[in-house]
């Protein structure tokens, strides 16, 4: 389950970064579809969230490796932050500040390797921890 968690996290992660990274282009050729929406950045968060905070909780208890912690919290913290500052400052669906895109993609980044060190821990454990 360990193993599903995190690379289900990794996945969704990397499609939120490249969301982001190709929203101009997103805007270019479909403008009014859900994908150049605000919502779908929202919805993906529905899922990035609760993998990480399952993913990093089991995962934490077992090997007690306090980076897998830490980055996971920042990476949770930097994405929450990216949805409040867009909804802060822009009420049009169709308006991304540069500030918010670079705190998603960082955010995304660090839940990323967070993942990735969650996993190759639990793997020292046989995946043990989830049991």
């Amino acid at each position: 389950m360990q193993k599903i968690i995190d690379n289900l996290g990794i996945t969704v992660s990397s499609v939120c970064a490249i969301h982001c990274l190709l929203l101009p282009a997103i805007f270019l050729i479909a403008p009014y579809s859900f994908l150049a929406s605000h919502e779908f950045h929202e919805a993906l968060i529905y899922f990035i969230l609760p993998c990480a905070l399952i993913a990093f909780v089991l995962g934490c208890r077992k090997h007690g490796d306090m980076k897998v912690a830490i980055m996971g919290s920042i990476g949770i913290i930097l994405l929450a932050s990216a949805v409040i500052l867009h909804e802060a400052l822009h009420s049009d669906q169709h308006s991304e500040s540069l500030m918010s895109v670079l705190i998603t993609v960082v955010g995304s980044v660090i839940l990323i390797f967070s993942h990735l060190r969650n996993r190759k821990l639990c793997a020292k454990h046989s995946y043990e921890c989830h049991e």
